[in-house]
């Protein structure tokens, strides 16, 4: 049996696996870890050990080929839109206004 546990730290997290029978030999493995969350200003940490501790728990998250997929990563909050360059704000314009094109054509299927 597999046993988990995980443990606070000042700085993370110190996950503590423990396999009681190895390939069903009977033998005991012990693996601990330290996660520390304090140095990790881009979160790599953070991701490592969500993504670590799910594959520890048999937990299928999906892949590129499956139709649901669960997927752990960041979200950077945008600019603030006076903070963009000239060329940036032509650049979401464009894109803003072929999604708009896009949705009209849609619309249209509706509206025939």
């Amino acid at each position: 049996m597999v046993t988990i546990v995980l443990d606070i730290a000042e700085n993370g997290v110190i996950k503590v696996l423990e396999d009681s029978n190895v390939n069903g030999a009977g033998e005991v493995f012990t693996s601990k870890l330290v996660y520390n969350f304090s140095e990790d200003p881009e979160f790599k940490n953070r991701l490592k050990f969500i993504k670590e501790l799910c594959l520890d728990i048999g937990l299928q998250l999906g892949n590129e080929i499956d139709g649901k997929k669960i997927s752990i990563g960041l979200w950077n909050k945008p600019k603030d839109y006076k903070e963009y360059t000239e060329k940036e704000l032509r650049l979401h314009l464009s894109g803003a206004e072929k999604l708009v094109e896009k949705y009209k054509r849609e619309l249209k299927k509706y509206e025939s």
